[in-house]
């Protein structure tokens, strides 16, 4: 549409406005009701007429102001992307909403802000609490050490204590020899190694010449056999068959000897072999004459 075009529908608009006021001014009449003729050609129609009334009057007027002002707006643009003027009446109930979306779209973006900071939060209380757990674990670790560190300390003090106090005293005489030999051989019987063989030293020192002695010092080569004391083995062993004596536990003592030696001087084991043949394998029983057997051939006696 050209200037002159929208020039000329601006004068119409404003004379057919400016005629139906003074209509209304002269003839009023109820609302709905006055009619009108705008020229002869449409009288002769017969379509039905326009009806006039005070409040489409009014609208009519407003649209016409904005619309010469929209024009005006118009001739002071220059450019190629310049449009048309628009004339549009705003609904109410559309002003209505858009005033209502507004105050929604504010409260959203206040939600949305504070969801944001929330979030922020969120992640700073995870970020010092994943630091703190890291923490607990370096804590525990530690404290991990410490304990492990501590149960050595206490197990070396122990061994100080020990080697501090040294082995324990052997079990209070009896007062008789045979009351102190029963006693040791209790203990042994019972399976306390260390306490017999403490109370079979003392005996075979307190009791030397007892006739209990050899065996005592039978039962301690038993006892140090049993912890893996070779050469210990070996001297209480001998010891005990001084004399070659004829007890029941000569025969065994004799082999045992014989087994000790084969560790440490293999021709001394067979000569504790021949002397067994000689003094004890008469008496003897089969187990221990077939130890004896077996490590004669093993130590190739002959």
């Amino acid at each position: 549409m050209t200037r002159q075009s929208l020039k000329a529908t601006l004068s119409a608009l404003t004379i057919a406005v400016a005629t139906a006021a003074s209509l209304s001014a002269v003839a009023p009449t109820p609302a709905h009701a006055q009619l009108f003729s705008i020229d002869q050609d449409e009288a002769d129609d017969k379509s039905p007429p326009v009806e006039w009334d005070k409040k489409r009057l009014e609208r009519l007027d407003r649209n016409v102001r904005k619309l010469e002002r929209a024009i005006s707006n118009y001739e002071g643009k220059t450019g190629k992307n310049a449009g048309p003027p628009a004339l549009i009446e705003p609904d109410p109930e559309v002003v209505a909403l858009q005033a209502t979306v507004e105050i929604l779209s504010r409260k959203v973006d206040d939600q949305a802000q504070q969801i944001t900071r929330l979030t922020g939060q969120i992640e700073e209380a995870g970020f010092a609490a994943r630091q703190a757990n890291e923490k607990v674990a370096g804590l525990e670790a530690r404290i991990g050490t410490l304990i492990q560190r501590l149960d050595l300390a206490e197990a070396h003090l122990k061994d100080i204590d020990a080697a501090l106090a040294g082995p324990p005293p052997p079990p209070p005489t009896t007062g008789t020899a045979e009351g102190d030999f029963n006693q040791a051989y209790d203990l042994l019987t019972n399976g306390k190694m260390d306490d017999a063989e403490r109370a079979f030293t003392e005996f075979t020192t307190k009791w030397a010449s007892a006739p209990q002695t050899p065996e005592a010092w039978f039962r301690l080569g038993q006892i140090r056999t049993v912890k893996g004391d070779v050469s210990g083995s070996v001297a209480a062993y001998a010891t005990s068959l001084k004399g070659w004596p004829k007890t029941s536990w000569a025969p065994e003592a004799t082999v045992k000897l014989a087994t000790a030696l084969a560790q440490t001087d293999a021709p001394k084991s067979c000569v504790a072999i021949a002397e067994f043949n000689k003094r004890y394998a008469s008496a003897a029983s089969a187990a221990i004459k077939s130890q004896a057997k077996a490590l004669a051939t093993k130590g190739k006696c002959s």
